[in-house]
């Protein structure tokens, strides 16, 4: 039977219930998950064999996706196809940000894609640098049909679930074949058994550098390629669901039942290194981004107690300076070359010429600090600021436009000499800035 298995989430909130499906050629396998805190947890399971006939295929998938919807009421439906519905390649690539890594294999994929690449969706992953070209890296390239897609898609929505994810199944078995084998970094051969087919990868440091698709008509030709892939994979053979056993007996192997659709749901929520997702872009949901917003709250939190910090020290400084004044005037009428009485006269003027630069220093971070609040643009927040004795002014922090806060900078009389003590970093809408600054005019 397969395990039950609880998978550690990278979450801290709770999700509600998700359907998992992997779709086979001749069977669908469907499982309920509920993820709780700290872990995915298996509810429901069930497979159930499809026709061949493509119009009865759709009916019975969609009967069966309007069942679970009234009897479950799942969150929604994570989706998972053979690798057989996919084009796979290795390519190589420029090393570059994700987001700019999509927008270049949209024109690298027009050489191996026989249809206008506007007819697929693809996703990638990095599975490591190229030895001989440092800045290049080797991408795993998977594309799947729109048209394929479209069909699924039609049939979700006649169910009434919302689509969350469609995904690659066996890239999340093997994910899930991490998760379970208790090894750092899988090294040798995967192999997972579909309903006709065998899907294998050759694997480094647990990516899977090679894949290949083999028909279970020939179990020899399972055999042959497990021989080949055994001279540049050496290692451990990791088995998932049946596999003739004469194909792989001379092979050291370790074998696992897992529920693939558990796996396919877990790997979604998860968001593993492995993540891939054909869902047209459309159709994801965009999580709002709020930790530039938390980082903006506490940074302004932290200014405000800085200022008020400063300010009950200022004046608390400024009522003993009077006090102290006040006492020096006392002993002066009373001295009168009293030994004693000058003695205490000068052990306060020592004091108050320490209150007076202590008064002097804090002034200037209170003032610059103040100055700062008035010019500084709406749509910029502070997360760091330094103030030395010298008048040395240091800050870090988001702008939409680091240029515009250079520019007021420039133009207030109590700063000068305005530079860049990092380059500016983008991040979405926003820039990372590090300024550097001298007090001038106060």
């Amino acid at each position: 039977m397969p395990r039950d298995i609880k998978y550690t989430l990278f979450i801290g909130e709770s999700m509600p219930k998700i359907l998992g499906v992997n779709i086979d050629s001749g069977s669908l396998s469907a499982s309920l998950i509920d993820a709780k805190f700290r872990s995915v947890k298996h509810i429901k399971s069930e497979r159930t064999a499809l026709p061949e006939n493509k119009e009865e295929r759709n009916r019975v998938i969609a009967e069966l996706l309007t069942r679970w919807k009234k009897e479950q009421m799942p969150a929604g439906v994570v989706i998972g196809l053979p690798l057989q519905n996919f084009s796979w390649r290795t390519i190589e690539m420029p090393s570059m940000k994700n987001a700019d890594m999509k927008k270049a294999l949209f024109f690298e994929l027009e050489k191996y894609l026989p249809l206008p690449v506007d007819e697929y969706i693809y996703d990638f992953f990095v599975i490591g640098r190229v030895k001989a070209a440092p800045n290049m890296v080797k991408i795993q390239l998977f594309s799947v049909k729109k048209e394929l897609l479209n069909g699924l898609l039609s049939i979700v929505k006649e169910s009434g679930l919302e689509i969350l994810s469609v995904r690659c199944s066996p890239i999340d078995i093997l994910c899930g074949v991490m998760d379970v084998s208790g090894e750092k970094n899988l090294q040798g051969i995967f192999v997972n058994a579909t309903d006709d087919a065998y899907e294998v990868a050759g694997l480094h440091n647990s990516m899977p550098v090679y894949m290949k698709k083999i028909s279970k008509a020939e179990p020899s030709d399972l055999e042959e390629e497990l021989e080949k892939l055994a001279t540049r994979h050496p290692a451990q053979l990791y088995i998932v669901g049946p596999v003739d056993q004469s194909a792989i007996a001379r092979f050291n192997s370790r074998k696992f039942q897992l529920r693939t659709p558990d796996l396919i749901a877990s790997s979604y929520v998860k968001k593993t290194y492995l993540n891939l997702n054909f869902l047209p872009h459309e159709l994801i949901k965009q999580n709002k981004d709020y930790y530039p917003h938390m980082i903006g709250g506490l940074a302004a939190a932290s200014l405000l107690v800085f200022l008020l910090t400063g300010a009950v020290v200022y004046y608390k400084d400024r009522s003993a300076l009077k006090n102290t004044e006040s006492k020096i005037a006392s002993i002066k009428s009373k001295a009168s070359g009293v030994i004693e009485a000058e003695k205490k006269l000068d052990t306060l003027r020592n004091e108050r010429r320490v209150l007076l630069d202590f008064q002097n220093r804090s002034n200037v971070s209170v003032r610059v600090l103040s100055t700062l609040s008035r010019i500084l643009p709406a749509d910029t927040w502070l997360v760091n600021i330094s103030i030395d004795d010298k008048g040395q002014v240091e800050m870090e922090g988001f702008a939409a436009r680091t240029a515009d806060l250079v520019v007021k900078l420039e133009k207030s009389k109590e700063f000068r000499n305005v530079s860049f003590s990092a380059p500016i970093i983008s991040k979405g809408k926003e820039e990372r800035f590090a300024i550097k600054m001298e007090v001038g005019g106060f």
